[in-house]
């Protein structure tokens, strides 16, 4: 029997090295293969042979205007938000009505003047859960817009006085959003069709560019860094990537240009990238005016931005300006008061718009069961049917009709009405303030709505509480209306001259 032995050979780590000099050294077997290939890829032209070092720049900060004037509505000091988004009487919380009622009524009894017995000076229409006290004492907001009326000093109330003058309501109930103007240095910023929550340098329009400053502000200083992002490979050798970060993970796809160029970026220009922090304030325009980058070779090289282009630019702006926000940081957002859904019932022919909350609790549901129609059998002993003009409309549902109104197509609130009984039978009105113009006065139409504003699979509308603080950190309250999209429009099924079958009698 014979024995075959192979033999192994194999490389191992010297134990007994110290030197770590040609590791670092990273030496290559053919230097003049790494030149070709430098040669091939244009790395020998010299267009990133140097390294941005330091930054001087001109920046000038041009305040946003107080909106209307009014100094508690400075955007440099309160979330933009909550300056476009307040409503008149936002001032008025469950807690502040009550109190105030209570100190007029208490005062105006010391005075020996009790207030009148009129119930419409009670409390009423409370939020979820203060509408347990509905009724149980005086309305101080109540007393307050009425206090010329009554005859109540302005002492009386006992420091719980809203500021003078409230804030403008910049709410569109036609448009179902926000529009409001705000002005920089003669400029105005035109916010239009706002549907509430963030707003940011995209939200606003310009008229024209900010003008010049008629004395250039002084240059500043600073360091630039290379820009760091998740996936951006390490810029040095013998730096540990990072596992966790897949390159991959980003697919280039034709629809989403900002996903090719992120590939782009980080395959062909991933270290090439350098930033600078300019200084701003919130409620500021910031403008760069100049930039001049000093490389390591020590040559200066002014920097424009590209003509016609700009990854953050506010439209008629100049594509170096940029509008900076003092916005709500972390705010603390209520529970749905008013919700509601509105879309256009293609098989109806009308636009409903359904109120599914009121002042914080659910009403869909809570309408009175219709009265059973009387039982009735045909002289074969079946069931018979009863006639119905219409089925059934809930309380809650208000339908929408085409009107023109002042020579505008327009969606004009109608009211619905209850064919069941013997005698037609008007439906309530609607409760939401977000169904409700105030401009209108109470008067035919009550409320109507943008066709536009409408889109085919429907819209919903929720109002709710918003709490956070200024920038000096004093809290702001307001409350928020907002639009978002629905999957599906609201659909009743409405039918006419219907015959529905009536089960028989049951004898005992």
């Amino acid at each position: 029997m014979a024995l075959v032995f192979d033999t192994v050979r194999r490389l191992e780590a010297d134990q007994a090295g110290s030197d770590l000099t040609h590791g670092f050294a990273a030496e290559v077997a053919d230097p003049a293969w790494l030149l070709g290939r430098q040669w091939q890829l244009g790395e020998h032209r010299g267009e990133d042979a140097s390294s941005p070092v330091r930054v001087s720049y001109r920046a000038r900060l041009t305040p946003v205007d107080p909106l209307g004037g009014q100094p508690h509505l400075d955007p440099r000091t309160t979330p933009a938000e909550a300056i476009v988004e307040s409503e008149p009487g936002d001032w008025w919380t469950p807690g502040r009505r009550i109190a105030a009622g209570r100190s007029v009524a208490a005062a105006a009894g010391t005075a020996g003047t009790p207030l009148p017995a009129d119930p419409t000076l009670l409390l009423a229409a409370l939020p979820v859960p203060y509408d347990v006290l509905d009724g149980t004492g005086v309305d101080g907001r109540e007393l307050w817009r009425r206090r010329s009326e009554l005859g109540l000093p302005e002492a009386w109330f006992a420091g719980l006085r809203p500021p003078q003058p409230e804030p403008v309501d910049l709410w569109d109930p036609a448009e179902l959003a926000y529009d409001a103007d705000f002005t920089a240095d003669g400029v105005t910023l035109a916010l239009r069709r706002h549907d509430g929550g963030d707003l940011d340098w995209y939200a606003v329009d310009a008229d024209r560019p900010l003008p010049d400053p008629p004395v250039p502000v002084d240059a500043a200083t600073t360091v630039p860094r290379r820009v760091r992002y998740p996936g951006a490979p390490l810029p040095r050798w013998w730096q540990i990537e990072d596992a966790a970060v897949d390159v991959a993970g980003y697919p280039p796809d034709r629809s989403h240009l900002a996903t090719l160029l992120l590939i782009d970026l980080i395959v062909n220009h991933s270290d090439d990238w350098f930033a600078f922090a300019v200084p701003g304030l919130a409620g500021h325009v910031v403008t760069l005016d100049e930039v001049v980058v000093h490389d390591s070779f020590g040559e200066d090289w002014p920097v424009t931005p590209p003509a016609g282009w700009s990854l953050f630019a506010t439209d008629g702006l100049d594509s170096r300006s940029l509008v900076v926000w003092a916005t709500a940081a972390t705010p603390l957002v209520g529970p749905v008061l008013d919700e509601v859904v509105i879309g256009t019932d293609e098989d109806a022919n009308l636009v409903w718009a359904v109120e599914q909350r009121l002042r914080g609790r659910g009403v869909l549901g809570d309408e009175e069961a219709p009265a059973e129609p009387p039982a009735h059998l045909d002289a074969s002993g079946r069931p018979g049917f009863t006639y119905r003009p219409m089925t059934r409309v809930p309380r809650h549902w208000h339908p929408y009709v085409v009107e023109e109104v002042a020579g505008r197509r327009r969606y004009v609130q109608g009211r619905g009405v209850d064919l069941s009984g013997p005698t037609a039978v008007l439906l309530p009105e609607a409760e939401s303030d977000l169904l409700v113009d105030p401009a209108a006065g109470g008067t035919h139409p009550t409320h109507q709505l943008e066709p536009a504003a409408v889109p085919a699979d429907g819209v919903r509308v929720e109002r709710r509480a918003v709490l956070a603080r200024a920038t000096d950190g004093r809290p702001v309250l307001w409350t928020q209306r907002r639009r978002q999209p629905l999957l599906t429009p609201p659909s009743l099924g409405l039918r006419f001259d219907a015959l529905e079958p009536v089960p028989p009698e049951v004898v005992a």
